[in-house]
């Protein structure tokens, strides 16, 4: 739970006997202080940045203090400009990070909004919304922002004039007319890190994926280059410019796999029982071989729901009850029964299958675009809740307190990640 600051005192002592203490017992003092404090008091006096600076202060700093990771948030500020927020759990900012970039229109005069990818790493990585190949790495420790190449590789250029060559000229097979319909960002066993970009044309159709590779720094990466095509029924959201936030909870990326839920429904416009996927699979990508692998089944009782209920509900009603997510180090599917319950079921055994219901939230806690991002060491969860706020469930006391409200709006996004790395590291 967030509690005062209790370090005062050991700043006014530090700031006004540094010049009479000997480097270990300034150290120790430094040592006590949350890594927020330490940035700050690096401009005190070079002696201080470059001890916090030291890679064995560091360490030291990072063996004594247990912390939670914080949020990144990304968005576009007054003067248009893009900006990437880091916030700890309990809403306080704790770094700010300004682009260089303006926002530009996207094709229909909107102004392009950013969003970020859902990632729990010391690295970030931020998208355009319209300008669909638009990709950054962000180091949120020193501020470095790595552009990845907008082009696309040499492999999906071919491929689209194949089809181009095969089909004959028309609309649906120019190259420029197929957009990004998805990203995703993991990290693999070697420490570099991997980005996979989607292209495709809409639900059900071709799905062309692209891979890349960035070092374990972000500060260099490779070509991107072409893989396996994706399933036709992945949930990708389709078009850029129909990308709703309900479809941003679809995908996630857990040790090195990139996890998307399947697509269901018939089609996008028709909302009829027959299906041919079975409710609640995932499709899953590996990183580090490039490869798509196997289709997971979801838990057997949430199986058993939705396929008693497709003749009761909707599709697309059930469909927008999915979506997955990262708790614990787990793959988690959440089925968000609004206004009833809210189950997250962690996968425990994936060579079998085995998922387990480890929490069961009551009707008050479930709603429309309620969606879980962290599960913290204290018993609570931080849940993002409709476009623009963060709530803290308290699984001991069932009530929620409110964390931060974000900035709204078609421009602004409302997507948030988990940063885990340690801010000393600049």
């Amino acid at each position: 739970m967030c509690q005062p600051r209790r370090h005062l005192l050991l700043l006014g002592v530090a700031a006004s006997d540094s010049g009479d203490l000997a480097l270990d017992e300034l150290s120790e003092i430094l040592l006590r202080l949350p890594a927020k404090e330490l940035c700050r008091l690096r401009v005190v006096s070079p002696s201080w940045r470059s001890l916090t600076l030291d890679p064995a202060f560091i360490a030291a700093h990072r063996a004594r203090h247990h912390t939670e990771p914080l949020l990144a948030l990304a968005y576009h500020g007054d003067d248009k400009a893009h900006i990437v927020d880091i916030v700890d759990t309990c809403g306080e900012l704790v770094r700010r990070i300004p682009r260089g970039e303006l926002v530009r229109a996207g094709p229909t005069g909107e102004v392009d909004g950013i969003y970020m990818l859902r990632t729990h790493f010391d690295l970030v990585c931020v998208a355009c919304r319209y300008q669909s190949r638009a990709l950054w790495v962000l180091n949120p420790a020193t501020g470095a922002v790595l552009t990845l190449p907008e082009c696309r590789s040499v492999g999906l250029k071919a491929r689209l004039w194949s089809l181009r060559r095969t089909t004959g000229p028309g609309p649906a097979v120019v190259p420029g007319l197929w957009p990004v319909e998805s990203y995703a960002f993991g990290r693999v066993s070697t420490g570099e890190y991997k980005a996979l970009r989607i292209t495709g044309r809409g639900p059900f159709r071709n799905k062309f994926c692209e891979v890349i590779t960035i070092d374990s720094h972000g500060s260099n990466h490779g070509p991107w280059r072409l893989t396996h095509d994706a399933p036709a029924r992945i949930c990708t959201g389709g078009w850029k410019l129909s990308h709703k936030i309900a479809d941003e909870t679809k995908c996630v990326v857990v040790h090195g796999v990139v996890h998307y839920l399947m697509d269901f429904r018939r089609s996008i416009y028709d909302n009829s029982w027959e299906t041919t996927v079975e409710p609640g699979s995932i499709a899953l990508f590996n990183l580090e071989i490039e490869q798509w692998t196997t289709i997971l089944r979801a838990p057997a009782p949430l199986r058993s729901f939705l396929l008693y209920n497709i003749g009761n509900y909707s599709c697309r009603d059930l469909y927008m009850q999915l979506s997955l997510s990262h708790l614990r180090g787990c793959l988690v599917t959440v089925h968000n029964n609004h206004n009833i319950s809210l189950d997250l079921w962690f996968l425990t055994d994936f060579e079998n299958g085995l998922w387990v219901k480890k929490y069961s939230l009551p009707s008050h806690a479930t709603g429309l675009f309620v969606y879980p991002l962290l599960a913290l060491d204290d018993e609570r969860i931080l849940f993002r809740h409709g476009l623009g706020l963060i709530k803290s469930y308290d699984l001991k006391t069932g009530m929620y307190t409110d964390v931060v409200q974000l900035e709204t709006g078609s421009s602004n996004s409302t997507s948030i990640g988990i940063y885990t790395g340690s801010l000393l590291s600049s």
